[in-house]
């Protein structure tokens, strides 16, 4: 099998080619660094720019599959110049990259699109499953996921023969980034504590299995739409209480007050303060590592 990746570099697409090398499938990285250039033989990086329209074509040669990441980080200070950023640079790449596989007629078996779980609304009672996503027009982080897979939506229609899978992912726990890195460091000097009250559900899930799903993806060719979550969603007291915990640490102070978190965070403050309890209805047959908040946090914190 060989697979082109878009956003490679990050924390994700490097857990995703680690593994797809280490099953002896060959993969392609887009990338606007010209000077990069790999020693396996597996792996291969191509240049593009999305916003210039450019791209070597022979990225798509052989492939079967493209895991299209390609995004600037939510977790920018949402700026009007950021938030202009998160969202053009997911419409626009996968616009092109999309566009480029229609024009040149490139024959591909899938196209597996990362996407969020902002598709649902905020509620600390409700269960969302894939049927649930709400267009939400007063939440940023909504309109982006909405206008993302609308836009691979779109292109679904004009290539039947493709078979299209959208990933709704959950917060992903990772060693090198993210929530998980963050609250460690701060544990560590026990400064550690919960946003807002803390009630708010976080539908997590280890890096590793969301890795495994997206090969996953690839390898049976999925159609539709799944929430990428883990089965045991925790509340972010919990999560956090958890994190100290297994760092040999504990939260001493109380939680920070939600009109502080808006204070420092302005309209970002939405990624930590929302709460989304999610389940998936169509990952049954699929087998996480870690379906345990504590299985995920003992691996992690090694």
């Amino acid at each position: 099998m060989k697979l082109l990746i878009t956003g490679g570099s990050g924390t994700l697409g490097q857990e995703i080619t680690n593994l797809a090398l280490a099953k002896k499938y060959q993969v392609h990285i887009l990338s606007r660094n010209k000077k990069l250039i790999s020693k396996n033989i597996n792996l291969k990086y191509f240049y593009w720019d999305p916003y210039s329209e450019e791209i070597d074509i022979n990225c798509f040669n052989g492939v079967d599959t493209v895991i299209n990441l390609a995004g600037f980080s939510v977790f920018n200070l949402w700026t009007t110049k950021n938030k202009s950023k998160i969202l053009n640079s997911r419409l626009d790449s996968t616009y092109f990259i999309l566009k480029m596989i229609k024009e040149k007629g490139i024959k591909l078996k899938s196209f597996v699109n990362a996407s969020g779980i902002a598709a649902y609304s905020n509620s600390l009672t409700r269960v969302s499953s894939e049927d649930d996503s709400k267009n939400i027009k007063d939440s940023f982080i909504n309109q982006v996921v909405i206008k993302w897979e609308s836009k691979v939506l779109e292109f679904e229609k004009k290539l039947p023969e493709i078979s299209f899978s959208i990933l709704r992912i959950g917060l992903v726990l990772s060693k090198s980034g993210g929530v998980f890195k963050i609250s460690k460091n701060l544990s560590k000097i026990f400064l550690l504590s919960a946003l807002g009250k803390g009630n708010q559900w976080q539908s997590w899930i280890h890096v590793i299995d969301v890795a495994n799903f997206f090969i996953r993806c690839a390898e049976k060719n999925y159609r539709g739409v799944f929430n990428l979550v883990s089965p045991n969603p925790i509340t972010q007291n919990e999560l956090l209480r958890k994190i100290a915990f297994h760092n040999r640490s504990q939260i001493i102070f109380p939680n920070i007050p939600k009109f502080i978190v808006k204070i420092f965070f302005g309209q970002m403050s939405e990624l930590v303060l929302s709460s989304q309890k999610v389940i998936s209805n169509d990952l049954d047959d699929f087998i996480f590592r870690f379906p345990k908040i504590d299985d995920a946090l003992k691996d992690l914190s090694k």
